[in-house]
């Protein structure tokens, strides 16, 4: 991570502790075996906002044990056990708390805890809780680009943001009146510094339109701190919430935000996956329709390199973060996460949680619309990813100088798509999470035709809107169903996404018409078809039978 100085004063105002004593520090993440003694979902509105609780209404989704809040006796046990210099988050959705300890020792002491299941180190401060740890920067991406390359076309409104607004076909929905209004998005990154100053957001604080702040790595609401020598945050909050006509607005300029810190620009370290699932969590609380995540993770700080992922370790089910991001989808929230840069490099995968199935992956592509050095795809268990692409080869964005200027990197590509998403989401607030990001897909340059790098491709909003909308040509496709791997060698898996209309029968034709598959079975939500390997590469047509209706889609076979 990026090293800097702080003082002790300015150490002592952020982190509320002295360090005229520097000791070694251990968090440890504590799992409960139960709930026994948690409120009632009688009691939801103590644990959940009004606003959560109509998001999920207006879904269909019901509240489950995960949304119980975790029994206080455990977490006070745990705490006085563990002697714990604080408490660092607390989650429901896992039933766990992480605590920071002075003494190494007490996580045998919290093992033996009748009430807990196991206990995790995923954090280790050798030089005190807050001090610099060596490494490089966590945003490789963020390089300076040069405007001089750009094709960009000529808007006296969007000004430097035209053609990456353009390109996705957002300036159609902002037409059509739709700019973000009561739409809010959390924004996981970490430093919004100068967000309180630039004039890039005026408007966003005149109309408090920033709902709220948090650091979830130092627990203190301050999140514009001009100390730390990153506005990556600000960076990416701008490529929505910009307003500054003429010169730069972004695709959501009249949304809510809530600006979380997640990332700890120290260290690299497991406990950010656990900052990430509180932040989650608190969006969730909050009644957040939209989290955009410019961050993923793939290796820690050596001493903790034990928990470094492998591509195997991809499929949206081993890493916490990606647990998380499925997590928060299944309450109704579209997470929309960056893809990673790594697609030149060695580890040229995805990083995580852009894995996870339920999440929205965002890679980068320039102006032309050609690969930008993203990630690649699919994850471990065949899901296609990146799931779309945006402008992230010299992106425009607000920059320290409170100007534009321009980088790269899929860190940036995804708040564009975000807030494109907020805006056809405010024009069509009837549909589920997981019907919107089948529009989006569908309305997507590669969706008959995906690939490793691209997925679905670069999506039309102006398309989506259509096809949410029913005034769209695209009438004959589904978005209630998803094929994966698409294209495969020898099987792939049908999901439905609508409990209500599980499939019953497949059947399968050649480019000749001629039946090829068949297969009616009991009624599944999730089916898998193979034993395909004796089938012709190319294109067949595969019909899915329910007991309302059918839905025709393609599939293609590769060698």
């Amino acid at each position: 991570m990026k090293s800097i100085l702080i003082t002790l004063l300015s150490l002592f105002l952020l982190c509320k502790m002295s360090t005229a004593q520097v000791v070694p520090a251990y968090g440890y993440r504590v799992t409960f075996k139960d709930k026994n003694g948690t409120l009632s979902f009688a009691d939801s509105l103590q644990y959940l906002s009004q606003k959560a609780l109509q998001r999920r209404a207006f879904q269909g989704i019901a509240l489950d044990s995960t949304d119980l809040p975790v029994v206080q006796a455990y977490i006070d046990t745990v705490v006085q056990t563990a002697n714990a210099l604080r408490l660092h988050t607390v989650s429901k959705w896992f039933n766990q708390v992480v605590v920071i300890t002075s003494d190494s020792m007490k996580k045998i002491a919290l093992e033996a805890l009748p009430m807990v299941a196991n206990v995790k180190l995923v954090a280790r401060y050798g030089n005190g809780v807050f001090k610099p740890a060596p490494g490089g920067s966590k945003f490789p991406e963020v390089e300076p680009g040069n405007p001089l390359n750009k094709t960009t076309g000529n808007s006296a409104y969007y000004g430097l943001s035209y053609q990456q607004v353009d390109l996705i076909e957002a300036d159609c929905l902002h037409d059509l009146g739709f700019r973000g209004e009561g739409m809010d998005i959390a924004v996981f990154d970490e430093n919004f510094r100068y967000t309180n100053t630039c004039i890039a957001f005026d408007s966003l604080r005149q109309q408090q339109r920033i709902k709220d702040t948090f650091n979830f790595c130092r627990n203190i609401p301050w999140v514009f701190n001009p100390g730390i020598p990153s506005s990556h945050g600000m960076n990416v909050l701008g490529c929505m919430a910009a307003n500054w006509p003429g010169t730069y607005v972004g695709t959501a300029p009249s949304a809510n935000f809530f600006l979380y810190i997640t990332e700890d620009n120290l260290v690299e370290q497991p406990i950010e996956e656990d900052n990430w699932l509180a932040a989650a969590e608190r969006s969730d609380s909050a009644g957040v329709y939209i989290i955009n995540s410019s961050l993923g993770y793939n290796q820690f700080n050596a001493v903790l390199s034990s928990n470094n992922y492998t591509y195997a370790d991809m499929n949206g089910q081993v890493s916490l973060i990606a647990r998380a991001a499925n997590r928060a989808v299944s309450k109704g929230i579209f997470v929309v996460n960056a893809q990673g840069n790594e697609g030149f490099s060695a580890w040229h995968y995805m990083l995580t949680p852009a894995d996870a199935d339920s999440v929205y992956s965002v890679g980068m592509v320039d102006g032309s619309g050609i690969w930008g050095g993203s990630g690649y795809g699919p994850s471990s268990d065949g899901q296609i990813k990146p799931d779309g692409m945006a402008l992230g080869k010299w992106a425009g964005l607000i920059g320290d100088n409170c100007q534009v200027g321009f980088a790269n990197g899929s860190s940036f590509a995804t708040p564009i798509m975000s807030g494109a998403i907020a805006c056809l989401w405010q024009a069509v607030p009837t549909l589920p999470v997981w019907k919107l990001r089948n529009i989006i897909r569908m309305s997507s340059d590669r969706y008959n035709n995906v690939n490793n790098t691209h997925g679905y491709g670069i999506p039309n909003f102006c398309t989506a809107y259509g096809i949410a909308t029913g005034t769209s040509d695209v009438l004959s496709i589904d978005h209630r169903y998803a094929i994966f791997p698409n294209p495969s060698t020898s099987s792939f898996t049908i999901k439905a996404y609508d409990g209500a209309d599980p499939i019953f029968a497949v059947r399968m034709y050649d480019a000749m018409g001629r039946l090829v598959f068949s297969d009616a079975s009991q009624s599944s939500r999730l089916r898998t078809i193979s034993n395909l390997e004796q089938l012709t590469p190319g294109t067949y047509t595969v019909i899915l039978s329910t007991a309302t209706r059918q839905f025709s889609t393609r599939w293609m076979k590769s060698n």
